[in-house]
């Protein structure tokens, strides 16, 4: 009896194995058919000198676009997702800014770089990204002259949906414009360092996302967690952070996702002497499927 239960288990593990080896192959194939070069997505209103500019910062050769998939962000985008949040005179009447995504390996995250970006930092847009559903990719964010890059997560949204063949939810996308220009409302006007701050909307995102946040009190989540990361907020930062949470925690997040864009600013904060030894990280999560269950089968015989 005791062999058959082995037997049994074992062509259990085989099976286990065979379907997490077919959904590693889908992954990598995701992108089957994708364009060699990566997915560009440029301001509707760049002059054509502009557009090189922006090609260059690239590292993208104009004659080589035919590899690249190009898409285009109108101004009228930048207005139908910002002007919630950010005044029209912010916005403007012009669509600059431009970007660059390229497939990263499994597991490598979400890796921003920005040139000509002045307000928005490479933390704000991997978050957001992250909030989006967006993993393992490189990200170039590019003006052809100094520019704010709020409407640059837009266009990246944009482009990545062309990478995936996946049409981004608009309410996620909501969620995301929402949470970058939290994010940079609180740099601007809070005591903390920027990393800071991007590392405790990512703690908080992964706080609501799991399954016992629903025993936990919102209020209290922030609180902790702002006491964490040593940051104040007065009572409208912590009002315009509870209803942003309060908006993810209606949306199908992906945790996975989270966590791993939350343990990258962790890891930020850890290079810079923060001590994130106060912050909970749930290592079982980090163990790889195959050995969780590995584990469990050797614990049955023990």
């Amino acid at each position: 009896m005791r062999r058959s239960i082995r037997r049994y288990l074992i062509m259990l593990l085989v099976m286990l194995m065979t379907v997490s080896a077919a959904a590693v192959i889908c992954t990598k194939n995701a992108y089957a058919g994708s364009f060699s070069g990566g997915y560009i997505s440029l301001g509707a209103d760049l002059t054509e000198e502009e557009k090189s500019k922006v090609l260059e910062l690239f590292g993208v050769d104009e004659k080589d676009l035919e590899n690249y998939k190009v898409v285009y962000v109108t101004n009228k985008e930048e207005h139908q997702y910002l002007d919630s949040y950010i005044s029209s005179a912010q916005i403007g009447d012009q669509a600059w800014s431009s970007v660059l995504i390229t497939e990263g390996k499994k597991g490598s995250g979400i890796n921003v770089t920005t040139k000509n970006v002045i307000y928005c930092t490479t933390g704000m847009y991997a978050n957001a990204l992250a909030t989006a559903g967006v993993e393992d990719v490189n990200v170039v964010v590019a003006g052809p002259f100094n520019v704010s890059g709020t409407a640059a997560l837009v266009g990246a949204l944009k482009a990545y949906s062309e990478m995936t063949g996946e049409t981004v939810d608009e309410k996620v996308v909501d969620a995301a414009v929402d949470e970058m220009v939290t994010t940079g409302s609180l740099e601007d006007n809070t005591n903390a360092d920027n990393e800071k701050v991007e590392g405790m909307v990512a703690y908080l995102k992964e706080q609501v996302a799991s399954d016992n946040s629903k025993d936990k009190d919102l209020d209290q989540i922030i609180n902790d967690a702002a006491d964490k990361f040593e940051i104040t907020l007065n009572e409208d930062q912590f009002n315009q952070l509870k209803a942003l949470l309060e908006k993810l925690g209606g949306l199908n997040l992906d945790l996975g996702s989270l966590k791993s864009q939350a343990q990258a600013a962790y890891d930020t904060l850890k290079d810079m002497g923060f001590d994130i030894s106060k912050i909970h990280i749930d290592t079982e999560e980090a163990k790889g499927i195959f050995q969780q269950i590995i584990d469990m089968i050797k614990g049955w015989f023990n």
